[in-house]
């Protein structure tokens, strides 16, 4: 014991010297680096405190680049159910398996058996809440895995039959719901799980970063999203994540209950298989909730009862969809982005954002308190209609004040119905000042759009300000348009003596489809512009599952397109033979149409194996254009059939120079081999066209390029096994 002392002395000493290093390199760091801007910086408020400690890295801890905003922030890992037991992975690698799991399923539908339905695939992203727990001695709780596990094991959530035919070798076995009546697709789903999970009320804005940013990676794989979630602070995510997603053009629905789904009474199994089928067999390309048969935007959504399984309301404005008997989708009412943009996350978020709430007789000490640095938005709740108390003329230059010093501050009413008019005398008083008018935004939206319009970097102040009084989301409410009734419409329904809404509505769902798609393939946009007016959507869908983006797209209709992209037509919607509209401009061979889809976010999708398949395709019968088109939407020119053959090696073997040519301009290597060991120069050797195999002879290996089981790596071996139970190819994919 004697020596404790001594111990203790060097160990205090050992803390001294590291927390002045601490203090010279955080100095060193700011005089070489000038502090962001950004007022979401990832970076926690103790980073640099001679207190704290350096964090352990590991595969889910943050980079520098993207350290928590909040120290109460608990780095997670995903976790699936291969079916048989649990695995970490990343959501770029449960993609890839994804892939290897559609591999050998029918391509369309003219290809499935009879009476099975086409597919569409949904990612269930698990984060906690009572959804998922286990009732044990009484008491809920969460438990790992216990979710994913159960859900196999019920009916109605799981056709294990069918799974297990269909889905038998995938490395990862997905759940499937039962054919659903009226749905012309059958839902096939993946869960994955945080680990650990959280309860809602310790949900951070890293957590909403990572749940974002996973769907950001494995965006193109899946056809919707669920996420599954904790009731406290749902309103606060599906508004977060709604200002998050820019340019989305798929469902993400958030969901959760207030009983456990395992439970024999349990909404969660109602509220699940709801969120399932909306994510997968409608065009909603919006962040929304579903709760209690009731599909609403998620940021028009606030929590209303602690303990009803009605729980989520929407004040302001109408479910989106209402599942009944019949599932009624307002699709007039939906939101769809008019920007030609592909789908992008913003993660940077600002959290000096503070929400100040009005009552009488209020201190000024607490006003100011509000108002005072670092804060820089503020959502002002007051009375009914926007109202301000006008004597407090303290409080009102203290609002002033604030504002001249750059905080950004928006009027919402505290009532939970209605909206902030200005046309009150006392609401006025704060307009005049500088206050932003929040319509009827609930206050989790307020405060999330400013986080969110805060943290664009890119966008000056006035900018800023402008944003925060638009509708971006759909989360408020702005002069609603007239609907003008098509002329046409109006003269059939005279001529059937039809007057009723309900018959007038659904003459209007027979009509216009037809008159759209057929405007689309005329290239009409007068008509188009018209049948819109009249309250026509642009997801409607023909016999054959297809849109007038489709149509348009595959008649080369390239200002149609255009027309229809900026009018909310879903670039990702995909028809009864798999495919959407970019992959029809291909076929058309328009690179102007393929150009402007892409531009809009669209992509080919699919199993980069049948890319490969139609790219060797196209080049052994020298159809350069086509090829062309597919290089203009994204495709991997490198992309190999089931032989490891390149589109290169069929170009040469079939003597198209002038294919060679741009092939070899685009980067594809005359060196590369497939699974036989040949190059493209011993295809033209062998098939006699010397012309060819001299030009390819300039050429050295590019060392950047690998061979194509160098390439393809584990994905090729988890093929393998399909691949064998298939009858063998032979050497020529064309034979």
């Amino acid at each position: 014991m004697s020596g404790s002392p001594t111990l203790s002395a060097i160990v205090q000493t050992i803390r001294k010297m590291q927390m002045d290093c601490v203090k010279k390199l955080s100095r060193s760091i700011s005089q070489a680096v000038p502090d962001s801007p950004s007022c979401s910086t990832a970076r926690s408020p103790t980073a640099h405190s001679p207190t704290a400690r350096s964090p352990t890295l590991s595969p889910t801890t943050p980079s520098m680049k993207h350290r928590p905003l909040d120290e109460s922030h608990t780095p997670k890992s995903l976790t699936v159910h291969t079916g048989s037991y649990r695995k970490v992975v990343s959501a770029t690698q449960l993609g890839e398996e994804l892939l290897d799991s559609i591999h050998g399923t029918p391509k369309n539908s003219s290809t499935l058996p009879p009476g099975q339905l086409p597919e569409v695939r949904v990612l269930v992203l698990y984060t906690g809440g009572t959804i998922g727990m286990k009732n044990d001695g009484g008491v809920y709780c969460p438990m790992p895995g216990y979710l994913p596990e159960v859900l196999r094991t019920i009916p109605p959530l799981n056709d294990k039959k069918y799974v297990e035919s269909v889905y038998m070798s995938a490395t990862v076995q997905p759940y499937a719901l039962p054919p659903v009546k009226n749905m012309k697709k059958r839902i096939v789903y993946w869960i994955v799980e945080y680990d650990p999970l959280l309860d809602s009320c310790n949900m951070t804005f890293d957590d909403w970063i990572r749940i974002a940013g996973d769907i950001k990676k494995s965006y193109h794989h899946y056809d919707g999203f669920v996420v599954l979630h904790g009731t406290d602070t749902l309103a606060y995510t599906s508004s977060a994540l709604s200002f998050m997603m820019e340019n989305l053009g798929k469902p993400v629905i958030i969901t959760g209950s207030q009983i456990p789904v395992a439970e024999v009474r349990s909404d969660g199994m109602d509220n699940l298989i709801g969120a399932l089928i909306m994510a997968g067999n409608f065009d909603v390309p919006e962040v929304c909730v579903y709760f209690n048969n009731k599909l609403m935007r998620g940021n028009r959504t606030l929590k209303m009862d602690n303990s009803a399984l009605d729980a989520f309301v929407s004040p302001n404005l109408h479910p989106l969809a209402e599942m009944n008997i019949n599932i009624k989708v307002h699709y007039d009412a939906i939101f769809r982005s008019g920007c030609l943009a592909p789908f992008n996350v913003h993660e940077d978020l600002c959290r000096d954002v503070s929400l100040l709430r009005i009552f009488p007789s209020m201190s000024i000490h607490s006003v100011r308190a509000f108002l005072a640095p670092p804060i820089r938005g503020v959502v002002l709740q007051t009375y009914g209609a926007g109202n301000m108390p006008t004597k407090r003329t303290d409080i009102i230059e203290a609002l002033k004040e604030a504002i001249e010093r750059g905080v950004l501050i928006v009027n919402c009413t505290q009532c939970i119905k209605g909206q902030v008019d200005m046309h009150y005398a006392t609401g006025k008083i704060l307009y005049d000042i500088g206050v932003i008018p929040g319509s009827d935004m609930t206050s989790e939206a307020a405060q999330m759009k400013l986080c969110y319009i805060l943290g664009r970097n890119d966008l000056d102040q006035e900018a800023k300000m402008k944003m925060l009084q638009a509708n971006i989301r759909g989360e408020l409410t702005v002069a609603p348009m007239e609907i003008k009734e098509n002329e046409i419409i109006s003269q059939i329904a005279t001529y059937l003596h039809i007057s009723s809404n309900h018959e007038m509505q659904y003459l209007r769902d027979s009509l216009l489809p037809p008159l759209i798609c057929q405007a689309a393939k005329e290239g009409n946009v007068e008509l188009l512009t018209k049948l819109h007016e009249s309250g026509g959507h642009f997801s409607y869908q023909d016999y054959d599952l297809r849109t007038a983006l489709h149509v348009a797209a595959t008649w080369g209709q390239r200002e149609a397109v255009e027309y229809l992209l900026k009018n909310g037509a879903n670039v990702h919607i995909r028809d009864r033979w798999k495919c959407n509209a970019i992959i029809c401009a291909i076929w058309a061979k328009n690179i102007d149409v393929v150009r402007v889809i892409r531009e809009a976010g669209g992509r080919i999708g699919g199993n980069p194996k049948e890319t490969g398949m139609e790219l060797c395709m196209a080049a052994s019968q020298g159809e350069q254009q086509l090829i062309e088109c597919y290089a203009a939407a994204g495709a991997d020119l490198h992309q190999t059939d089931y032989d490891g053959r390149t589109a290169l090696h069929l170009a040469c073997s079939n003597g198209h120079f002038a294919l060679v040519e741009y092939l070899i301009s685009e980067g594809l290597d005359p060196h590369t081999k497939d699974h036989f060991g040949h190059t493209s120069i011993d295809e033209a050797r062998n098939a006699g066209y010397a012309k060819i195999e001299k030009m390819l002879l300039r050429f050295a290996p590019n060392p950047k390029l690998s061979t194509i089981e160098e390439k393809e790596g584990m994905m090729f071996k988890i093929d393998d096994h399909l691949a064998s139970t298939s009858s063998q190819k032979p050497n020529n994919p064309l034979a």
